[in-house]
């Protein structure tokens, strides 16, 4: 449905095909959905969002103003168990109708359950999703991601300007590269421009590893994948039986937020909720700003808290920049010994560019399931 929603945006005037473009690839990237990701670039506010989605939907919205004073005895009819599982939150009650704010008001099943849990008819209005995760953590304590804060600190803003918003000539070349790029994604050929050579030391080469979860097995599962996790599953699961330890970051200045970090016995627990404040000096911030790769022994505050969290802070990594449309939107990060990082360089930044490719495919993707 968030494609079909900014399809309407678009044809209504009030986003461009450029703006919607880059909220689909924010999307890919940060997740949520296509509004949250909307007000967060500043194209649209969370209001006129929320007036654009009841007249889609057809019923009432809920505004910000709506979510400050809801009564202790509302918000007592659902339980947090509840209201975070089915993504809803009650705003006022009447005798026996109960008024529930859901991001899918159209959702009969949900509405159903509610009804038989509280016994009470269910009235269903509309709100987007950043609205609805700020009002679940103001009354049930259910803790919003650093992302969806910062993107409520700012959401006052007034939209950009749709002329400040043009697709540049790069970002276009960018793309049909990708599609010309496609039907090769499980080999790619050539050098990969944007690294620094590292001349490694000569060592024996190893045997191909046929068994378990190997290349090719990465590369298709990056072909197909259908979201960002899916992505990033693919990589953990290559990288974890050949490294001590490996992590994926989402950079956003000022703050580094885990995605997902894995070693040979398995995933490491609560790492998508691990926040780090970035300050220099950093090889995080150095790789932000080269796109290029870093590699040796993470000294620096805020490179030693990464380490931590992943459990390799005694280890050497290397650093690699996953780059779309010339932004730096995850980085890679490997530990294990000099040798081994050394031996496996080369490949791992070409795994660094397939992970940008998947990335594109899935945008491209995204955009032709849109219309």
């Amino acid at each position: 449905m968030q494609m079909k929603v900014g399809s309407m945006l678009v044809k209504q005037n009030i986003i461009t095909e450029a703006q919607l473009e880059e909220a689909l690839r924010n999307q890919v990237i940060f997740g949520g959905k296509i509004g949250t990701n909307l007000i967060e670039l500043g194209y649209i506010t969370a209001d006129r969002l929320a007036e654009f989605l009841s007249r889609h939907k057809g019923v009432p919205h809920t505004t910000a103003k709506q979510l400050e004073n809801i009564p202790a005895d509302v918000i007592a009819t659902l339980q947090a168990e509840t209201v975070k599982q089915y993504q809803v939150i009650p705003i006022s009650l009447e005798k026996k109708r109960l008024t529930v704010a859901m991001i899918d008001p159209s959702d009969l099943a949900t509405i159903d359950k509610l009804s038989f849990m509280t016994g009470m008819y269910i009235n269903p209005v509309v709100i987007p999703e950043l609205l609805l995760l700020m009002g679940l953590e103001r009354y049930y304590k259910i803790r919003r991601e650093t992302r969806y804060i910062a993107i409520a600190r700012d959401m006052r803003r007034e939209p950009q300007s749709a002329a400040a918003q043009e697709i540049n000539e790069v970002e276009i070349q960018q793309v049909e590269e990708v599609v010309e790029a496609a039907e090769e994604f499980i080999e790619i050929p050539g050098e990969f421009a944007g690294f620094d050579k590292v001349e490694a030391p000569e060592l024996p080469a190893e045997p191909e590893e046929e068994e378990g979860y190997n290349m090719t097995d990465m590369c298709n599962a990056l072909a197909g994948a259908t979201s960002r996790d899916a992505i990033g599953e693919a990589l953990m699961e290559y990288l974890r039986q050949r490294y001590f330890r490996c992590a994926l970051f989402l950079p956003k200045e000022p703050v580094l937020t885990g995605w997902l970090a894995a070693a040979a016995e398995g995933y490491v627990e609560n790492f998508g909720e691990v926040r780090i404040e970035m300050a220099a000096p950093s090889s995080f911030l150095q790789v932000m700003e080269t796109k290029n790769f870093c590699m040796g022994q993470l000294l620096n505050p805020t490179d030693l808290k990464a380490a931590s969290n992943v459990g390799g802070k005694d280890h050497p990594a290397v650093l690699l920049p996953i780059v779309l449309m010339n932004r730096v939107v995850a980085i890679l990060c490997v530990f294990d010994n000099l040798e081994n990082l050394a031996r496996g360089l080369g490949e791992l930044q070409k795994i660094a560019v397939k992970s940008a490719m998947a990335f594109e495919i899935l945008i491209m993707r995204n955009k032709i399931q849109m219309v």
